[in-house]
């Protein structure tokens, strides 16, 4: 019997998204200037100028995981999103412990992002330049709280929000890397900046992939808006495959311009703390007492719009799972108003503040920041993974069911996704990597470990919740056009 999705649970804007407004999730949550203006630098650090050559190829080789998504969601469209593709092909028990990885991933990447725009804000906005967790602390609560209101209040009015902040973000890059191109940088455009490096820099650069790879981290946002979205078996597929092409342009146009701006030089770019500040006072001809606080407050819109996209992304996948009965049923409540799963909001955001405020307790902001952005980045790189590895079985199932899927996108793809985020499993896993980070390899593997645990206790408790799970994942829409419909 086909499973049909029980009554209350649905989320039905009175007005679907179109692509425009399903992309820019995914466009906003990656947060171009966030991860430029701070990841730039640390790569170059690693391989020279060749920070352009790092972010082209690791856009190509991230566009695999891409349309690896953007398959399953031209089949599966709901906001189940990952979970939904995992649990198809693998089964719900898989699909539910992927689902604690990842969700406990965001929850800890975004508890460290959370402290470190709380502690941003404190010294950039504010002015504190003495001692100041308490206050670092209150403004990371009262920021998280802000961010998560305009999820709350409905997809139309958060997605607005997010388009406006995405758009300012985007204007600003492009003026100052335009400009930079356009004059020439210091000393003349070439493709130096697209060589491979010689030296330490060529054997650091494998190092240096694993940064731009996370860059590109929530371009997934858009596939848990597809019962949101009009026409979700074409417009999320597009959104997907295009959150990372229009990323991997403009990471690949701004490194080249801010390379360009120093010269070509790596070591004086890695040792410059704002590189953007001085390329765009230099060649946009301003003082750089403009250009830095002005520059400051693009990173805030930047963060801000990527944490509207994060948590209207992740409260979807929370609705979802708790709709089909892997997590707590209250977490499936949706506003009767706002047609938005307020529960979920909530709960995705509220805890990722309390481990940060726990952690800037037990040890300074800069640690924090470091450690758990970087742990819990390794749970949504399992998720990419796993469902790189689903399509490929898919594959299979479905040919066995006489159902033909391009062998390329479903064969060849996943593998090239597999074999580019494994550079990032094995630089959480890779041990002596020194400080608080030797403990790494050992939480990473205890974050595995909390997935799994999680679902053993699930089956054994509520078994008949796992076997009804695939179908409420995908929900009613979905199940309906199913070429190979779950069974309740």
């Amino acid at each position: 019997m086909t499973a049909t999705v029980p009554a209350g649970e649905t989320l039905a804007p009175r007005k679907k998204l179109g692509l425009l407004g399903v992309m820019l999730p995914g466009l906003a949550q990656i947060a171009p200037a966030f991860n430029l203006f701070f990841t730039t630098g640390v790569i170059a650090s690693l391989a020279g100028a060749s920070v352009p050559l790092v972010f082209l190829i690791s856009t190509v080789g991230f566009l695999a995981t891409g349309l690896s998504l953007a398959q399953f969601s031209s089949v599966y469209p709901s906001s189940g999103s990952f979970v939904t593709y995992i649990s198809r092909t693998f089964g719900a028990a898989v699909g539910t412990a992927t689902g604690v990885i990842t969700v406990l991933g965001y929850i800890i990447t975004f508890s460290g992002i959370y402290i470190f725009v709380g502690d941003y804000i404190v010294t950039n906005v504010f002015g504190v330049t003495g001692p100041h967790v308490g206050l670092t602390i209150i403004t990371t609560i009262v920021y998280g709280a802000i961010v998560v209101i305009p999820v709350i209040l409905g997809l139309q009015f958060g997605v607005r929000v997010t388009i406006v902040l995405y758009l300012i973000e985007i204007v600003v890059l492009l003026v100052i890397s335009l400009s930079v191109l356009f004059q020439g940088g210091t000393h003349g455009i070439s493709g130096a900046a697209f060589a491979w490096p010689t030296g330490t820099e060529a054997s650091n650069i494998f190092l240096s992939f694993s940064l731009a790879v996370v860059a590109f981290g929530g371009f997934e946002a858009s596939a848990p808006l597809a019962e949101e979205t009009s026409n979700p078996r074409r417009n999320v597929p597009i959104a997907l495959v295009g959150s990372v092409l229009i990323s991997g342009l403009i990471y690949v146009l701004g490194s080249w311009a801010v390379v360009a701006a120093f010269g070509n030089d790596g070591s004086r770019l890695a040792k410059d703390g704002n590189p953007f500040a001085t390329a765009g006072a230099l060649f946009l001809h301003v003082g750089g007492a403009f250009m830095v606080p002005f520059l400051a407050a693009i990173f805030l819109v930047s963060v801000t719009s990527s944490y509207i996209a994060a948590n209207t992304q992740t409260s979807r996948v929370l609705f979802a799972g708790a709709r089909g009965g892997i997590w707590p049923r209250p977490l499936a409540k949706s506003s009767a108003r706002f047609k938005t799963p307020w529960a979920a909001a909530i709960a995705f955001v509220a805890p990722s503040i309390l481990i940060g405020v726990l952690s800037t307790i037990v040890t300074d902001p800069g640690t924090t920041v470091g450690f758990l952005s970087t742990f819990g980045i390794f749970g949504v790189v399992i998720m990419y993974t796993v469902t790189n590895v689903a399509l490929f079985v898919q594959f299979f199932r479905f040919r066995a069911r006489g159902i033909r899927k391009n062998p390329f996108l479903w064969l060849v793809v996943p593998v090239i996704g597999v074999a580019v985020l494994a550079i990032p499993i094995w630089g959480n896993l890779r041990p002596g990597q020194g400080g608080a980070f030797d403990w790494l390899p050992l939480w990473s593997l205890g974050l595995i470990a909390a997935g799994v645990v999680y679902t053993i206790v699930l089956a054994v408790t509520r078994p008949k919740a796992l076997a009804a799970a695939p179908a409420l994942l995908e929900g009613a829409e979905s199940v309906e056009t199913d070429p190979v419909p779950p069974t309740a």
